[in-house]
């Protein structure tokens, strides 16, 4: 029996030998818990004591009857059924569903089963469906009740509304299963850093791959903020630009209408702008004092997203005699997304565009 269920008997026990009720040949606790005199006479219930009772209760003969039931019931419920009609017989719900959704019919409940074989039902779960549409979902213990030859004389059910619980623990299991997609993305997108970095010595090769995995951890505190909605680009790309903006904000430009970018896009982008900002600072605009850096987007012709990377005022750009590693990583994640980059190695500062599906 359960803790609820048990504590309630003996709440009913003490109350029933305080109001004087007698118990001739009753050995069964669900009875001595109804205050059942004996067969012949029925049901004998304190009226009190039985509303205040902490949860839902009811309460059927033989036959399925509804003869008594709480106030609570009623609400969980969503109607007050009349008692003793054999319309309303073994639940007072509107209608009852199996936790596979599939229709369960009051004659199939688990109170009309205990009443058919007198065996007890303990913490089984009943979605309900009351009149206006609303549903819940309660967690029955149901006792048979019996006479002293061991006949059924009825049975008493002791529910409570686990609706909240049952929402609770779906938001958890979704959470977790979110959180192990979150962390195999995350995973995935650091392994392929490291894959793809290269450098001469192991300091530098270090340096590179802290480098990354910091721009990584940056947009991640974006995600945070906006509980896995994404990172809005504007603050992504001030994120990113920020320790080459100097003590004006005229060294770099970042201009764009606002945009949302979902988590794995937002990685791409955070990875890409710190590998074209790390270039422009060994090798581009950022290294010369007067160098700029103008970073806009816009939403394309077929629906993606046209980032737009231009230096000025640095070094002449020269094409690379091979592709850098720091290109090969923006070109393969970009790639994997279904988008595209270009460059173009002008004489005024280096071209970057990035074009990704927003979706």
């Amino acid at each position: 029996m359960s803790d609820g269920l048990s504590g309630s008997l003996g709440f009913f026990r003490r109350n029933s030998v305080a109001a004087s009720i007698k118990l001739d040949g009753v050995s069964n606790a669900a009875r001595v818990a109804l205050g059942l005199r004996n067969e012949e006479q029925g049901f004998e219930l304190p009226g009190p004591l039985f509303e205040q009772l902490p949860f839902a209760v009811y309460v059927c003969d033989r036959d399925g009857l509804l003869l008594r039931y709480n106030r609570r019931a009623a609400e969980l419920w969503g109607r007050s059924p009349k008692l003793r009609e054999w319309d309303e017989r073994y639940c007072g719900s509107h209608r009852m569903y199996r936790p596979d959704g599939s229709l369960l019919p009051h004659h199939q409940c688990p109170m009309a089963d205990v009443l058919r074989t007198g065996i007890s039902v303990r913490q089984q779960e009943v979605h309900i469906e009351r009149p206006d549409g609303s549903r819940g979902i309660a967690l029955v213990d149901i006792e048979a009740v019996k006479d002293s030859a061991g006949n059924i004389a009825g049975a008493i059910n002791c529910f409570q509304d686990i609706t909240e619980r049952k929402h609770s623990e779906a938001q958890i299991l979704n959470l977790a299963r979110e959180a192990e997609h979150r962390t195999k993305n995350i995973l995935a997108t650091v392994l392929a850093t490291v894959h793809l970095s290269h450098s001469d010595t192991p300091d530098d090769l270090k340096q590179l791959i802290e480098g990354r995995i910091h721009a990584l951890a940056k947009v991640h505190t974006l995600f945070v903020e906006s509980r896995w909605a994404g990172a809005e680009l504007h603050r992504l790309a001030t994120q990113e630009l920020s320790a080459y903006s100097g003590e004006t904000e005229t060294r770099v430009r970042i201009d764009g209408p606002a945009v949302m970018l979902e988590p794995s896009i937002a990685q791409i982008i955070a990875i890409s702008l710190h590998e074209l900002a790390t270039n422009a600072a060994k090798y581009g605009s950022l290294s010369a004092d007067g160098g700029h850096v103008e970073i806009s987007w816009s939403h394309t012709a077929d629906g993606r997203l046209g980032l737009h990377w231009i230096e000025s005022g640095g070094p002449a750009a020269t094409p690379p005699t091979h592709r850098g590693f720091g290109t090969r990583i923006m070109e393969n994640m970009v790639g994997h997304l279904g988008g595209e980059v270009r460059f173009d190695w002008r004489d005024q500062g280096l071209m970057c565009e990035i074009a990704v599906p927003l979706a």
